[in-house]
């Protein structure tokens, strides 16, 4: 397969060539299982956003950030915030400032560390080749 084109399924002989016939790139992968492999990329976008609107359906359909007051930052905002322009990272006052009706949830991190676990465990039970990359977010090998 071509990494450069895409081009798959060279004609002719068993090696692949050293170069793509359709682009002449020599970016060029073999293995006799790459069209079986599967792999998966799980993230739980505004994880944090996510959870505490689960949690309390009262808030489903307002502006949720999670972080810290006045002087903290933005940890997690729902897509309804990011609509006003706030994100991750962003002071919490600036943030408050583009989206002044949003609700300002403190971190429960705990809370977030079990429910993440429990996704990992969901992952791990279709699949035990699980490689994590944050608390939400992972690749499975499945």
């Amino acid at each position: 397969m071509c990494r450069a084109c895409g081009q798959a399924g060279f004609i002719g002989g068993d090696a692949p060539p050293h170069s793509c016939p359709a682009c002449h790139s020599t970016d060029i992968r073999s293995h006799e299982e790459l069209f079986q492999l599967s792999l998966a990329h799980v993230d739980c976008d505004a994880f944090y956003a996510s959870v505490e609107k689960r949690d309390d359906p009262s808030i489903r359909d307002r502006p949720v950030i999670v972080g810290g007051r006045e002087r903290g930052v933005v940890a997690a905002a729902c897509y309804i915030a990011r609509k006003f322009g706030v994100r991750s990272a962003m002071p919490t006052w600036q943030a408050l400032k583009r989206c002044p009706d949003a609700v300002v949830i403190r971190p429960r991190m705990d809370h977030y560390v079990a429910i993440g676990r429990d996704i990992r465990n969901r992952m791990l039970a279709l699949t035990p080749l699980v490689q994590p990359v944050s608390i939400d977010e992972a690749f499975l090998d499945l």
